[in-house]
C-alpha cells in the first residue's frame, strides 16, 4: 500500500509559498494609495428627443410625420487615475475619448430623410467607487458620479454639411455603473457596465432642414469598458 502522507507533505511545501505570494500579489493593488492604468471599451449611444408638439402633429404641414433614432456602436479609450480613500472607497478620474454616432430619420409624406448626429467626445469624469470585500481573487463594486464632455468634432465640417445635426460643444452627464475587479497575476482587470445621461439640452437647430421640429436632445449612452491597472 502506498504511503500518501509524504507526498501530501511535499505538495504542501511546494504550493504554500506559491499561494502566499499569490495572495500578497493580489492585495498589492489595494495597498497602494494611487494607481494608474488604461481602459478600452465599446459604447452604444442614443438620444432622448423632445419635439414641438403642434408642428410635429400638423398633418397639413410640410414637416416630418415621425422621428426615429438609430444608435450606432462606437469605441472608448481612456486613462485611469485611481486614489484610495478608504478600505472600500476609491476616487477615480478617467479622461477618455469616445467616438459616437446616431442616425436620425425624418419620415416625410413621400420620402425619409437621414440626418447624422456625430460626436468625438473628450470626457473628464469624477467618480466615487464602492468595493465589496476581497474574496478569492475578486471584488464587485458600484460607482457613480458626473462628467464633463467636450465635442472635438470639426466645427467647419459640421457647418458645411447640412446632413449633420448640430449640437453644443459641451455636455454634462450623470454616470452610474457596476463592475468586478479581477486580480490576475500581472494586472488587475475590471469589466464594467455603465449608463450615462445628459442633463442639459445640447441641440442647435440652425443649419438643418426641418430642424425646427426638434425642441431638445439629451444624450444617453451605455458603455462596456475593460480596465487594466
Amino acid at each position: 500500500m502506498i504511503e500518501t502522507k509524504p507526498l501530501s507533505r511535499l505538495l504542501t511545501m511546494l504550493l504554500f509559498p506559491l499561494s502566499t505570494v499569490y495572495a500578497q500579489y493580489n492585495l498589492y493593488y489595494d495597498l497602494r494609495q494611487f494607481n494608474l492604468g488604461f481602459n478600452v471599451g465599446a459604447n452604444y449611444s442614443q438620444v432622448k428627443i423632445k419635439y414641438h408638439q403642434l408642428q410635429y402633429n400638423d398633418t397639413n404641414a410640410q414637416g416630418p410625420s415621425m422621428i426615429r433614432v438609430e444608435g450606432v456602436p462606437g469605441i472608448n479609450l481612456g486613462l485611469i487615475m485611481n486614489k484610495k480613500l478608504h478600505k472600500y472607497f476609491d476616487l477615480r478620474m478617467i479622461p477618455s475619448v469616445s467616438l459616437q454616432q446616431r442616425n436620425i430619420f425624418l419620415d416625410l409624406r413621400d420620402t425619409t430623410l437621414k440626418r447624422r448626429l456625430e460626436a468625438s467626445y473628450l470626457y473628464i469624469p469624477l467618480l466615487l467607487k464602492y468595493k465589496s470585500q476581497f474574496y478569492k481573487g475578486y471584488r464587485v463594486y458600484v460607482m457613480g458620479g458626473g462628467q464633463v464632455g467636450v465635442n472635438l468634432a470639426s466645427d467647419k465640417r459640421v457647418r458645411d454639411n447640412p446632413e449633420i445635426i448640430r449640437t453644443e460643444r459641451v455636455d454634462f452627464q450623470w454616470i452610474a455603473g457596476v463592475g468586478m475587479d479581477l486580480y490576475l497575476d500581472k494586472v488587475k482587470l475590471s469589466p464594467e457596465l455603465t449608463y450615462s445621461l445628459g442633463v442639459r439640452n445640447i441641440y442647435d437647430p440652425t443649419g438643418t432642414r426641418f430642424g425646427y421640429v426638434i425642441r431638445s436632445l439629451h444624450m444617453q449612452t451605455i458603455t462596456f469598458n475593460l480596465y487594466f491597472e
